[in-house]
């Protein structure tokens, strides 16, 4: 039995923050590089599981184990999303460290907590009088902790279960900011702004030969200087003059980042009034609408579901696709989102779609969250909490999904936290588009495709290269093309291998191949789908993207190019730890991925035990048992 134990070194409750320091000792193992830890909590049957931030891991001297510190602050009015209840939250911790899974570390409490919290009582043995915390100052420090969007909010206070190793957080009253006057307020005042804002507008064109002037004779001198810093040249300081004189007017700084948000609140103000109006209607029993922000026509896990679903004449389908990044902030979207968010019995999104923040799904919509990507690899969501790129605790960003569908029961739970869902709210349904992985037909389909278009391909073993992005999303994404050179590989290997790259479609850079080589190594990042390519792949080479899940289910040897593995743990970690996860060899420079496939040196024989682990079902019926959920929420 692994052996671990945890010591809660600091926990204070301000009203609705829960501030909590705890630290884990356990045999330290020098291939573990990220031990997490999750606090878990539940209440009346939901369970929310978050990210208890490792801010210190060391080994202790002469000594063969080690001390992982954990702190964080807690907003426990969001733990649970729009769920109201009295009872009591529990909170347990769960530690992983390696392949050990400790579920509701046994725990005991500093004097440090007894101190700060006088009117808890403990047994003797629970009691820890020295201990050592990893940390010297604790802080809370963070613009996490506002939130616009709760009605109400609690106090709260705690105790301990320490014999079945729980917290126990109980509301002590709630505090009440105004009730429906000012959630009405939140609407109606930034609407009555952006009106007097646009009357600000119209009165300062018919002001502006009055600015203008008055901003020459202020330039020169004549008339005294707004406050600013001294400007040198006669016309940027008249200039600057003017533009501080309309400013001032409106309101309003010319920054576009200021002026656009000032925009912005009042026009999702008249956006949530017109989507108030339109819930009053009764949604449309049998409408399912789909939802995309990364394509203009339905396509991925969607269409698989739509193809089983789309002859049926007593379903309305209705339609919401683009794939521009800027289409969230289009007045038509927006329109039609709304419109259609406020009817449609069942809502089906694929990705990220930022609109569904923009209001509150109403009692009765369904929505469904078939999420792109295969299996638990890369964190995501909520588990990036307090990290860079990672979200806020007050963020709706997920939230909202009914159901999130997951290819095993194994990995429900990482997409339950970084969704910040509830357990139930995630279902392993298996996705939908693997099911073509045993369709034999599709397969045989692909390949005569892909070989009428590549014939010179044809008796050539095809090298896949398909690694993810690096940076915070797809405005900041790209893959350093230095690291790797497709025709230094394929020279190396004296042409046993045909290459093929696959890029993520975040990022715009692309690798130079010279002419003589563009039969034999091929760029297709802009063009065949990822999946369809893996029919043809005899190697993946790839480092940290979801493809694997994929490749394992065509039993794929793989290498993992992984040059800025610690880099990468640092700065976006995986659910597990990588180096006892990945089916396949990790390489760190492209000299050693070179000799190992010239050594046949692929570790494939971990492919089999990952593809088992993480799905459920190898039937090819994903789809129609999502096909089956959507309708079973129509019937209702």
């Amino acid at each position: 039995m692994f052996d671990s134990k945890m010591i809660i070194n600091k926990m204070i409750v301000d009203k609705n923050k829960l501030n909590i320091s705890a630290s884990i000792s356990c045999p330290f193992d020098v291939d573990v590089t990220s031990p997490k830890a999750k606090i878990v909590f539940e209440c009346d049957g939901r369970v929310r599981r978050l990210p208890f931030l490792v801010t210190n891991y060391f080994r202790q001297k002469q000594s063969s184990s080690c001390i992982i510190v954990c702190t964080y602050t807690f907003l426990l009015d969001n733990i649970f999303y729009n769920f109201e209840s009295d009872s009591d939250i529990t909170a347990r911790i769960d530690f992983y460290y390696g392949d050990n899974t400790v579920e509701s570390v046994p725990f005991t409490v500093s004097t440090n907590v007894l101190n700060e919290n006088p009117d808890i009582r403990l047994d003797e043995q629970y009691i820890e009088y020295e201990c050592f915390d990893g940390v010297t100052v604790f802080t809370n420090e963070e613009n996490d902790f506002e939130s616009d969007r709760k009605k109400n909010g609690h106090i709260y206070t705690i105790s301990f279960d320490c014999e079945n190793s729980r917290i126990v957080i109980s509301k002590s009253k709630e505090l009440h900011r105004g009730g429906s006057l000012a959630e009405r307020s939140r609407i109606i005042i930034p609407a009555l702004r952006f009106v007097f804002f646009i009357l600000r507008i119209i009165l300062s064109v018919l002001l502006a030969p009055y600015f203008v002037l008055d901003g020459i004779f202020a330039g020169l001198g004549v008339l005294p200087k707004r406050k600013t810093k001294e400007i040198d040249g006669l016309l940027r300081n008249i200039f600057v003059q003017i533009k501080i004189n309309f400013s001032s007017f409106l309101k309003t700084s010319f920054k576009k980042s200021v002026f656009r948000e000032n925009i912005r609140k009042p026009l999702f103000a008249i956006c949530k009034i017109y989507y108030k109006i339109l819930s009053k209607k009764d949604i449309v029993p049998n409408r399912v609408t789909f939802m995309s922000g990364r394509r203009d026509e339905i396509g991925g896990n969607p269409l698989f579901v739509y193809n089983l679903l789309k002859d049926r004449d007593d379903i309305d389908f209705r339609f919401l696709m683009f794939s521009d990044p800027a289409g969230h902030s289009r007045i038509k979207n927006i329109v039609k989102f709304l419109r259609l968010y406020a009817t449609s019995r069942v809502v089906i999104v694929d990705d990220y779609f930022r609109l569904l923040n923009l209001v509150d799904k109403r009692e009765g919509v369904k929505l469904f969250q078939l999420w792109h990507a295969c299996g638990a690899f890369k964190t995501f969501g909520f588990t990036r909490l307090g990290k860079k790129g990672g979200p806020k605790q007050t963020d709706p960003n997920h939230r909202m999904y009914d159901y999130a569908i997951v290819s095993s029961q194994e990995i429900a739970k990482h997409y339950a936290e970084g969704f910040g869902l509830s357990d139930e709210n995630v279902v392993a349904t298996g996705i939908p588009r693997t099911d073509i992985f045993m369709d034999k037909e599709y397969a045989d389909n692909i390949r005569n495709g892909f070989y009428e278009r590549y014939p010179q391909l044809e008796n050539k073993k095809i090298m896949l290269f398909a690694p993810t992005f690096r940076g915070n999303g797809q405005m900041s994404a790209f893959y350093p093309t230095s690291a790797f050179s497709p025709v230094e590989v394929y020279e190396q290997l004296k042409g046993e291998y045909a290459i093929i790259i696959k890029l993520h479609p975040f990022c715009q850079e692309r690798f130079e191949i010279p002419e003589e080589y563009k039969d034999v190594i091929i760029d297709l990042s802009d063009d065949d789908e990822l999946n369809d390519l893996l029919f043809v792949t005899d190697l993946l080479v790839t480092d940290y993207s979801s493809v694997v899940f994929e490749a394992s289910l065509l039993n794929i040897p793989m290498m993992f190019y992984a040059f800025d593995l610690y880099d990468y743990i640092s700065s976006r970690d995986f659910y597990y730890d990588f180096e006892g996860f990945v089916p396949g060899k990790i390489v760190f420079s492209q000299r050693e991925l070179v000799e190992c496939i010239e050594e046949k040196d692929f570790e494939a024989q971990r492919v089999e035990g990952f593809k088992n682990k993480f799905f459920d079902h190898l039937d090819g019926k994903s789809s129609q048992r999502v096909a089956d959920l959507i309708l079973k929420n129509l019937d209702k």
